[in-house]
């Protein structure tokens, strides 16, 4: 996987292809599953752990009055449910450690 470039679902599955053995359908069909799990835990508002990697959740976000730069019209932003990732230090570290090179 080269570095700076745009990495597709095809690509993971190329790249675990190789790493396991498992045929393109088979680790297709993992990652497609393991998408819908993480999906479906975070619509039930669940917090998703993968340890040495990082957190999904879902966080609420307040509604808000914004401003349309043309106008200065007012816009009202509803709440909305958003989900975000946190990642664990060393996934941190090891990105730093990358950039500076």
């Amino acid at each position: 996987m080269e570095k700076n470039n745009k990495v597709t679902k095809f690509d993971i599955i190329k790249k675990v292809h190789e790493i396991t053995g498992l045929s393109y359908k088979e680790t297709g069909s993992v990652i497609n599953n393991m998408l819908e799990v993480l999906k479906d835990s975070l619509k039930d508002g669940s917090v998703v752990e993968l340890r040495g990697f990082g957190t999904f959740k879902v966080v609420q976000r307040a509604a808000r009055i914004a401003y349309k730069p043309k106008g200065r019209e007012r816009l009202e932003i509803p709440e909305k449910n958003v989900p975000v990732f946190r990642p664990v230090k060393s996934l941190k570290d090891s990105v730093n450690k990358n950039s500076k090179k």
